[in-house]
């Protein structure tokens, strides 16, 4: 994504080097949560998802298998591992190619030269009030960093962008993935909020099929389907009600010490 002039970039490597690129996007995504760790809040969720993604991907021999577009992986009747495996990889170039550049252009550019750019590139209207609600945060620290309404207004902002995501980029991929791999993502999905190999506990971790079996069982019943991670309302009740409200209630120092370790990690 071309930024205007004065504004950094982020280099990736090329996408035939899987695991190097989604270990430099993690980084990417761990740069810019540092940028305004009060703000940036979907930042560090995606540097979290965006490594526990490489963990996964560590799966296929990418250097055997080569990429492919998605329409090659989905244009098959029987679909292999591979084949899904592709697709988990777009998504997550993907989501940094959609968000990425948003946040670092939110934080270099005049805020109305940004708006500016967000609609002339013909963004949603969520994106560009989530990201409203960001900039006006911003000038309310400066004006009245007492003001209690900062806190509701940035994780609003965020879910706004967390919600973008899911539905505008994740579940048309999402949609395109084989039953019998959907159930095993829907079995073995997990978030992690300590991942530099130390021990880690209930508070900081989650699982999808777990959650959806002990709280998210109303859902399920409701859409008379079985926990399915690739089924928006399901995946969204987990993330909502478990992954951001642990985030919440985890201390801000942990945080930054796992972010920091994201920046600073070389292999998965």
């Amino acid at each position: 994504m071309k930024l205007p002039t004065g504004i950094p970039s982020f280099d990736l490597p090329q996408e035939a080097d899987v695991i190097g690129r989604n270990i430099q996007i993690t980084k990417h995504y761990a740069i810019l949560y540092q940028l305004n760790p009060k703000l940036h809040k979907w930042c560090g969720m995606a540097a979290f998802a965006s490594f526990h993604v490489g963990n996964r991907m560590q799966r296929i021999n990418w250097d055997e298998a080569g990429i492919r577009s998605f329409s090659e992986s989905c244009n098959k009747i029987k679909r292999s591992l591979e084949d899904n495996f592709q697709i988990i990889r777009i998504i997550n170039n993907q989501i940094f190619q959609e968000l990425g550049w948003m946040h670092l252009a939110f934080h270099h550019m005049n805020y109305d030269d940004f708006n500016k750019l967000l609609v002339e590139k013909e963004k949603h209207q969520l994106i560009i009030r989530a990201f409203d609600k960001l900039n006006q945060v911003r000038e309310l620290l400066v004006a009245s960093p007492n003001d209690p309404s900062i806190d509701e207004l940035i994780w609003k902002a965020n879910e706004q962008i967390l919600w973008h995501e899911q539905v505008m980029v994740v579940q048309p991929y999402f949609d395109q993935l084989s039953t019998f791999f959907s159930g095993a993502m829907s079995f073995f999905a997990s978030f992690d909020y300590k991942v530099n190999h130390s021990k880690t506990k209930r508070a900081y971790q989650s699982r999808f099929i777990f959650f959806m079996l002990m709280k998210g069982i109303r859902n399920f019943q409701l859409t008379y389907f079985l926990p399915d991670i690739t089924n928006l309302d399901h995946r969204w009740d987990w993330i909502s009600n478990d992954i951001l409200k642990k985030w919440k209630n985890t201390d801000d120092r942990l945080i930054a010490n796992e972010i920091e370790y994201l920046l600073n990690f070389n292999s998965i």
